[in-house]
């Protein structure tokens, strides 16, 4: 196949044409060191080994724009990257990253929790769930909460007081608060020993 035209597109990639039809784009970087130029000959293997290339520098500049708007975790960042790019150059950009410490599961795990825990004030069954919906490990789970110090029967006692100060006396109330605090991760027999002692009694 030989190339007749090379043109940049809006995006600031080099696209190539054989016959003109479009063939590929790929990254400006990519393309400086390809040696292609209007008139090359170009064979199957050197133009998947171009793709394979292009794919991945694609794929790095797009993981370093997201992690630079938020943290993601390992999952989620390949998850987001195969939205734009194959799979395996999705892996490979998301391994970079890893290596150059812009993603750390293990460090993301403890203070995801940690902040589920004290910010949010979620028992411990929703912060499991939150943290098995961005991709963490079993693993990384349980140990990130294991670290967490806050006291369950405290943190009900702190959101019934502020969200439901009539829990104790009126039964509607009572159902609403049991509701709330089932739906922010508390075990049922925990919130039923809360809504039923009141710390003053």
């Amino acid at each position: 196949m030989r190339i007749t035209d090379v043109r940049t597109t809006k995006r600031g990639r080099v696209a190539l044409y054989v016959e003109g039809e479009f063939l590929l784009s790929m990254h400006p970087d990519v393309f400086a060191v390809s040696g292609l130029s209007v008139g090359s000959e170009v064979d199957t293997e050197s133009l998947e080994t171009l793709s394979a290339e292009a794919e991945l520098k694609k794929a790095k500049e797009k993981a370093l724009n997201l992690l630079s708007y938020k943290e993601y975790t390992t999952k989620q960042l390949t998850d987001r990257l195969k939205r734009h790019t194959d799979e395996e150059s999705a892996e490979q950009a998301v391994a970079r990253m890893e290596e150059l410490g812009l993603l750390d599961d293990d460090d993301y795990a403890e203070r995801f929790a940690r902040d589920l825990s004290e910010r949010k004030k979620f028992g411990i069954l929703r912060i499991r769930q939150e943290m098995r919906q961005r991709g963490l490990t079993s693993e990384q789970i349980e140990y990130a909460t294991s670290l967490l110090r806050s006291d369950p029967e405290e943190k009900m006692r702190e959101i019934i007081a502020r969200k439901y100060p009539l829990a104790y006396e009126d039964e509607k109330v009572r159902r609403r608060a049991f509701s709330a605090l089932m739906r922010m991760g508390y075990p049922a027999a925990e919130v039923r020993r809360v809504l039923t002692v009141s710390e003053y009694d």
